[in-house]
């Protein structure tokens, strides 16, 4: 089923085939031997010379182009300096802030030790503590609610 070769051939022969005369095959070798002939009677052209400018103009130039290097580079550090400080600042602000809202939570655990010291030096009279932590209360209700504003 198709693993092995037909045994059996097909030859067809073209009718239609282009046939060229004698006289065609000549004048296309003439014409190929005339053009091979050609290429080799024509030299091959030389490149043209090039102008080599003189060295002065070298040595100008390339102190043209380090001018210009940096320049290009003292534009980009200034360009850099400037995007640091105005991170930096950026950063000092947000530092600021932090430092505030820490404070501010510390203050805080400074009353909290105001309640304990009272607690200690009253071990068994707790109700002489109640004025201190109604006011630790209030405080600590006030910060949470200004928080969550």
């Amino acid at each position: 089923m198709g693993a092995s070769q037909s045994t059996r051939k097909l030859s067809v022969d073209n009718e239609n085939a282009v046939q060229l005369s004698p006289e065609a095959l000549n004048r296309i070798q003439a014409q190929l031997t005339a053009n091979q002939q050609q290429e080799q009677s024509t030299p091959p052209p030389q490149p043209p010379t090039q102008y080599a400018p003189p060295p002065v103009y070298y040595d100008s130039q390339k102190r043209q182009d380090a001018a210009a290097e940096e320049a290009y580079w003292a534009r980009r550090i200034e360009n850099l300096k400037r995007a640091h400080e105005k991170i930096n600042s950026g950063m000092q602000l947000e530092y600021e802030k932090t430092l505030k809202d820490a404070n501010k939570l510390f203050d805080m655990v400074q009353a909290d030790k105001i309640v304990l010291e009272c607690y200690s030096a009253n071990p068994n009279k707790s109700l002489l503590c109640s004025v201190i932590v109604n006011q630790f209360n209030d405080c600590h209700h006030a910060l949470v609610l200004s928080i969550k504003v």
